[in-house]
């Protein structure tokens, strides 16, 4: 069934439907909501909260098939606004996890490599952090992350542009630093 099909459902009281489109999108949301406030907790209360949100406001939503970009575009004002207001360092132990399962982030976080870039990812302002999650974490066109973000996909461009030089650059960085001490140790 169509993203467009469930919302219809759900804006007539389906709950069914409700629960199909929270079946389906709460992984990515919560993939987005962690990487971007940087805290596994956070970002299931922040998609949780993305999702009452959602619900509340469903009649505001004119096309269906737009519900995903719509959601993304909540959660991430959300996680923005969170982000603004905490302004903290987590460590990293909470975002790599302690239990037995492995969760859709630590997989992510598996190789050093990864956990080098993702720690570079933390050295971005959120705007271009959420760019950057969205495009290869969640593998939105920019087109999809421009909807999801609220801005023109001329932003979105910049916004990765900007991110990539960045990111290449804190990369290069960590790893010179880590060839030095290896080399004077």
């Amino acid at each position: 069934m169509t993203d467009e099909e469930l919302v219809r459902r759900w804006k007539q009281g389906d709950m069914q439907a409700f629960d199909e489109l929270y079946t389906r999108y709460k992984d990515d949301a919560y993939r987005v909501a962690c990487l971007v406030t940087g805290n596994c907790s956070d970002g299931e209360d922040l998609t949780q909260e993305a999702f009452v949100t959602c619900a509340q406001s469903i009649s505001s939503l004119r096309d269906g098939s737009k519900f995903r970009p719509w959601l993304l575009k909540t959660l991430t004002r959300l996680a923005w606004k969170y982000c603004r207001k905490k302004r903290r360092e987590t460590p990293e132990a909470e975002l790599i996890g302690t239990g037995q399962e492995e969760s859709a982030l630590n997989a992510v976080l598996r190789t050093d490599e990864q956990k080098r870039l993702y720690n570079a990812l933390y050295t971005l302002d959120e705007k271009r952090r959420t760019a950057v999650i969205l495009y290869y974490y969640n593998e939105l066109s920019v087109h999809e992350i421009a909807e999801a973000t609220g801005v023109i996909e001329g932003t979105v461009k910049s916004r990765l542009f900007s991110a990539r030089r960045h990111l290449r650059q804190a990369l290069t960085d960590n790893t010179e630093e880590a060839k030095e001490a290896v080399n004077h140790g």
